[in-house]
């Protein structure tokens, strides 16, 4: 089964999305507690991970709110359903990408993108701002794990405002 986890990671000053996205996968693939032989008494987290998949685009979706999803399903509406055939996403390719952009979107549409891309793509990791802090981390504010292996902070920190220019949010499809 797939699952979503959002990382936090510090990266040097003036780091790009790709950059941080490497980062993240690096110290993921090292740590045997994520995807590796486990720890003394216990396995791995996951089998297998990238960076994005099945959730790239995520947090721009999740930026965007109400009113891109709402915009969606007017011009999508057979596409607004939880699951669609790749056959119909590639008839809307073009529209579905141009649609993504007129939001501000980068690359392409979250659903034209591969869920098999290792890095993710662009928007997969973003420098954290004041709206990212709000919508994603400040639920988890003073803990350095979240959920149900819903969030971790890579650095070992407990999550505080003091992210906000200073660290990555990084979006992970892993499988387990």
């Amino acid at each position: 089964m797939h699952h979503l986890m959002l990382i936090t990671l510090a990266v040097t000053n003036g780091a790009t999305s790709l950059e941080a996205r490497m980062s993240a996968r690096s110290k993921l693939i090292d740590d045997d507690s994520f995807c590796g032989e486990g720890g003394r008494f216990g396995s791995p987290l996951c089998d297998w991970f990238v960076i994005g998949g099945r959730w790239s685009g995520y947090l721009k979706q999740r930026l965007l709110g109400q009113a891109f999803q709402d915009a969606f399903e007017r011009e999508f509406p057979e596409l607004a359903k939880l699951w669609v055939p790749d056959q119909l996403i590639d008839q809307h390719r073009s529209a579905l990408d141009q649609f993504w952009r007129r939001f501000g979107g980068r690359d392409s549409h979250p659903l034209t993108r591969t869920g098999y891309e290792e890095l993710g793509y662009d928007d997969d990791a973003m420098l954290i701002d004041q709206a990212l802090y709000d919508r994603f981390l400040k639920r988890y504010a003073g803990q350095e794990f979240g959920g149900d292996n819903e969030f971790a902070d890579l650095d070992g920190e407990p999550v505080e405002e003091s992210f906000i220019g200073r660290k990555w949010l990084i979006v992970v499809d892993y499988h387990n």
